[in-house]
C-alpha cells in the first residue's frame, strides 16, 4: 500500500508572542540529544515504509527550499498567511501521485506513533479519516484516505480543529510530549538519556549511558557523569563537570570549572566558565530555570555567549595574522617610534585609576589602602564578578 506522509512545521500564537524565545527555531526544529524531533519522526516514519515524506515549514522558520535531500522527504516553504493553503496543495499533491493514505502530523508535540497500527486500524474501520488520541486527549495526528479530498481540505482549512465528518479514534498508548516550553524540551532530553523512548541519543556510547557525538572535544580534567550527552564538534574544557542528564547539543560549549547539573545547552551557544548551571536550558543569550519557571536575557557574554559557526574562517584568519606578524614586527623594529619609559611598579600604583579617571569627581591611586574610606558611608559598593 502507497502510504505517504505530510509533516506541518509552523509557530503557533504562543510561540510568536514569546517575549524572550530560547532561541529563533520551534521546539520541533531543536536538537535533542543530537537530533530534532522532526529528525526523528522522519527517520520513524521511513523505518515504517511511508513511500515519502512532506515537511512544511513557514518562511521565517528555516530558508526556502523544494528539494528532497535523497531519501525520500521533500522540504516545502511558505508565508504564514497561506500556510495552510500551501498543506492543502501538498497534500493534493502526494494524492495525485498516487498516494493511497496520507499521514498528517503537527509538530508540535513528539509522539511515537505505531504507524503500522494506525494504518490498520484505520483500514478495519474503513473510515476517511481517522485521529490519534492519547489519554482520551485528540493529537493533530490523522490518517487520511487520499481519494477524500474534500475531508482533507475541511480539516486543513480549519487547521486540524475540526473534520467534516467524525472521524475515527485510534488511542495510542506509547510516548508523547507536547514540546509546548523549555520544560518539555529538556524532559524529551531526560527521556531519550533514561531510554524511556525507542529514540536514542545520536552519538557513540563511549560508557554506560555517556553518548558523544563525532568531533566532541572533552578537554583532560572535565567529567562527565552518566547520563550525559555531549554533541558534535561541542567542547567541554578542563574541569567542568556534565551530569544528571545534561545535554550539550552540537557545536555547544561548557567553560572551565563550570558545572552542569540536570541542564540542556543548546547549539552554538556557550556557558562561561566557574558557573553552576543546574535545571536550566541555555539558548540565545537566554537562560530559562525551570524550579523558578523564570526566563531571564543574559547580556553579559561572558556568563552566556554564542560559538562562532565558521570556525574555518576563524583558523583562516588566525593563520593570516601570524603569517604577517614577523614583517610587522621587522618593519616597526627598523622605522618604528621608540616606545616611551615605562614608570617602575611603585610610581604606577600611586597614580590614579585609569578605569575611575574622573568619574563622580572622585580621584584616587589604583592602590591607595585608604581610598575605601573616602566612599560616602550610604554606598554600597559590589564586585561585578565573583572572581574579581
Amino acid at each position: 500500500m502507497d502510504v505517504r506522509a505530510l509533516l506541518l512545521v509552523n509557530r503557533t500564537a504562543e510561540e510568536l508572542a514569546d517575549p524572550i524565545p530560547l532561541s529563533p527555531l520551534p521546539p520541533p526544529l531543536l536538537e535533542v540529544a543530537g537530533k530534532t524531533p522532526l529528525q526523528r519522526t522522519v527517520e520513524r516514519l521511513r523505518r515504517f515504509g511511508a513511500q515519502t515524506v512532506t515537511v512544511l515549514t513557514e518562511a521565517d522558520v528555516l530558508p526556502p527550499a523544494s528539494s528532497g535531500n535523497g531519501h525520500g522527504e521533500t522540504y516545502l516553504n511558505t508565508v504564514r498567511e497561506r500556510y495552510w493553503r500551501t498543506a492543502e496543495s501538498a497534500f493534493n499533491d502526494v494524492a495525485q501521485e498516487g498516494a493511497e493514505l496520507v499521514l498528517v502530523m503537527s509538530l508540535g508535540p513528539y509522539a511515537e506513533i505505531d504507524f503500522e497500527k494506525l494504518v490498520q486500524f484505520h483500514l478495519d474501520k474503513h473510515a476517511r479519516v481517522t485521529q490519534a488520541y492519547n489519554q482520551s486527549q485528540p493529537l493533530q495526528i490523522f490518517c487520511i484516505s487520499a481519494s477524500r479530498r474534500n475531508d482533507a481540505a475541511s480539516l486543513l482549512r480549519s487547521q486540524l480543529s475540526r473534520c467534516r465528518v467524525e472521524c475515527a479514534h485510534f488511542e495510542h498508548t506509547g510516548y508523547v510530549n507536547p514540546l509546548q516550553d523549555a520544560r518539555d524540551l529538556r524532559q524529551l532530553a531526560i527521556d531519550i538519556l533514561t531510554l524511556r523512548t525507542e529514540t536514542t541519543p545520536c552519538g557513540t556510547q563511549v560508557r554506560p549511558g555517556i553518548w558523544i557525538g563525532k568531533g566532541a572535544l572533552i578537554e583532560k580534567g572535565a567529567r562527565l557523569v552518566a547520563p550525559a550527552f555531549v554533541g558534535a564538534m561541542a567542547k567541554i574544557r578542563t574541569h567542568a563537570v556534565i551530569t544528571r542528564c545534561s545535554s550539550i547539543e552540537h557545536h555547544g560549549e561548557v567553560d572551565c570549572g563550570t558545572v552542569t547539573e540536570n541542564s540542556t545547552v543548546l547549539p552554538y551557544c556557550r556557558v562561561g566558565a566557574g558557573l553552576d548551571v543546574a535545571h536550566s536550558v541555555i539558548g540565545a543569550a537566554v537562560i530559562a530555570n525551570l524550579r523558578r519557571d523564570a526566563t531571564v536575557e543574559v547580556l553579559d557574554p561572558k556568563l552566556i555567549g554564542y560559538v562562532a559557526a565558521a570556525a574555518g574562517q576563524r583558523f583562516l584568519n588566525a593563520a593570516m595574522e601570524f603569517a604577517a606578524y614577523l614583517p610587522r614586527q621587522a618593519w616597526q623594529g627598523l622605522f618604528g617610534k621608540e616606545k616611551p619609559a615605562q614608570p617602575d611598579l611603585q610610581t604606577a600604583l600611586g597614580q590614579t585609576s585609569p578605569a575611575l579617571g574622573n568619574a563622580a569627581g572622585y580621584q584616587a591611586p589604583a592602590c591607595d589602602a585608604n581610598a575605601a574610606e573616602e566612599f560616602p558611608s550610604s554606598l554600597a559598593v559590589v564586585r561585578r564578578y565573583g572572581h574579581q
